[in-house]
C-alpha cells in the first residue's frame, strides 16, 4: 500500500473514532487559536490524533493491546484547554502548566472522556509538569505530541 493510501486510511480511522469531537463547536472554534509558530491547535491535534493512532495501531500489531479510540480521542482532546480564554491569552510558559489540567475538566465535562482519555489530556506535557501519564494511552499522546510539535516547527 502506498504511503499517500496509508495516511488517507489512518485519516479516515482518526475521523471516525473522534467523529464527535472533530464536529463540536470547541474543537472548530480551535481553528482560531494559533499554536507553534504557523499552525492552529485543531490541526495539530489532528496530527497528534493520527500519530497516536499510528503508534497505537503498531503496538496492536505487535502483541499490545491498546484502545485506538482512546489514543485517538485523548489525543484530540489533549490541547482543548487552549481554546479557554484565560489559557490562551496567557503567556507561552503559564500555557504549558494551565491548559492540561484545564482540558482535562473540558474533556470530561464536554466530552464524557473516559478516565484513560482524561489523565491523557492532564499529563500529556509530561516531563514539564512532573506528574508522568498512568496509561498506554497516555504515553503514546505524550510521545505523538512531542513528534508532530518538532515536526510542525522545523516545517516552518
Amino acid at each position: 500500500m502506498k504511503k499517500q493510501d496509508r495516511e488517507k486510511k489512518l485519516l479516515q480511522s482518526v475521523q471516525e473514532l473522534g467523529a464527535e469531537i472533530l464536529d463540536s463547536e470547541r474543537f472548530r472554534a480551535a481553528e482560531a487559536i494559533p499554536h507553534h509558530l504557523t499552525g492552529n491547535v485543531a490541526q495539530h491535534s489532528l496530527n497528534v490524533a493520527m500519530e497516536s493512532c499510528r503508534i497505537a495501531e503498531w503496538l496492536n500489531r505487535h502483541g499490545a493491546q491498546v484502545d485506538v479510540k482512546d489514543a485517538v480521542c485523548g489525543s484530540l482532546l489533549h490541547d482543548i484547554g487552549m481554546t479557554e480564554k484565560e489559557v490562551f491569552g496567557s503567556p507561552s510558559w503559564k500555557k504549558a502548566y494551565s491548559h492540561p489540567d484545564r482540558g482535562a475538566a473540558l474533556a470530561r465535562e464536554e466530552y464524557r472522556a473516559n478516565a484513560v482519555q482524561e489523565d491523557a489530556v492532564r499529563r500529556h506535557m509530561w516531563p514539564i509538569c512532573v506528574v508522568p501519564p498512568r496509561h498506554t494511552v497516555g504515553w503514546i499522546i505524550t510521545a505523538a505530541d512531542k513528534i508532530c510539535s518538532i515536526k510542525e516547527i522545523l516545517h516552518r
